[in-house]
């Protein structure tokens, strides 16, 4: 009998763009850090009195159950991609992505919520 090696999923990414003036709001469930790649974003962790300022090439590790706030610090759009540890929510959260582009693109420059993970 031969024995099948199966897998197993041992983290996923959500990845998307944000432009300069755009704002979002996240409640983090899984995640265990954001990487931005182009402008620096300005972020707000919920329960913390300071900011931070990640910049292009750096991560940021995450707390379960964190809200962040999130805008471009700059004239250029970036991306922010999430890791996220194994489990099934992971493609629940990429599907809210989905949708939270398609909103993007009729909605006005503004603040729009998105629950990752």
């Amino acid at each position: 009998m031969i024995r099948e090696l199966i897998m197993k999923e041992i983290f996923s990414t959500v990845a998307f763009d944000l432009q300069p003036g755009e704002r979002v709001g996240v409640r983090v469930r899984r995640g265990l850090a954001l990487a931005v790649t182009g402008e620096r974003v300005w972020l707000t962790r919920s329960n913390e009195a300071v900011d931070y300022f990640v910049h292009d090439g750096e991560s940021l590790s995450l707390r379960p159950h964190e809200t962040l706030w999130i805008s471009v610090d700059g004239e250029r759009a970036t991306q922010l991609v999430f890791t996220l540890a194994a489990g099934t929510g992971s493609r629940v959260a990429d599907w809210g992505v989905g949708v939270w582009q398609r909103l993007r693109a009729w909605t006005p420059r503004g603040v729009l919520g998105l629950r990752i993970g």
